[in-house]
């Protein structure tokens, strides 16, 4: 019985120590109307989000994202200054793509991090294409990193 009551209160305390992190859907700034826009246009994607240094920031963070982990720090893989990095899943049918994130100008302004779903053996140069064809189109709607915490119309 002590056992069951010892991991039911490990259980509640990862809940807590996760549901810190903001919810999408609380998110009403331009980057999460562009993450939700980038999400229904391709039915491919599992997920989709941003990492970048918000204003009065010091470090990266996730600013969007279709997962509940808005504010959560960055992982140091997640820092790209200009390296795009592709990393199938071992564990489920989906590819991870992290590409930098420029604005309009083209200048990075952090990290947009995209998940397919992905079959082993497949070309994975097809998801760095559409990868790269999505960051593309979404920078051209960046002004710039300040534009991205505006209030979402």
């Amino acid at each position: 019985m002590a056992l069951l009551a010892a991991l039911a209160l490990a259980r509640i305390a990862l809940g807590a120590a996760e549901s810190h992190y903001g919810l999408a859907a609380d998110n009403k700034i331009v980057a999460q109307r562009l993450v939700n826009e980038i999400m229904a246009a391709h039915p491919g994607l599992l997920s989709a989000g941003f990492h970048c240094v918000p204003p009065g920031g010091q470090a990266q963070t996730i600013v969007a994202s279709t997962l509940n982990v808005i504010g959560k720090p960055s992982d140091p893989e997640d820092i790209l200054h200009g390296a795009t990095v592709i990393s199938p899943s071992r564990k489920a049918p989906k590819l991870g793509v992290m590409l930098p994130l420029h604005n309009r100008s083209g200048q990075e302004i952090g990290s947009l991090a995209l998940q397919f779903k992905y079959s082993p053996g497949e070309d994975q140069v097809q998801y760095l294409a559409q990868a790269t064809a999505i960051r593309e189109a979404v920078a051209q709607q960046i002004p710039d990193l300040a534009s991205l915490f505006s209030p979402a119309p």
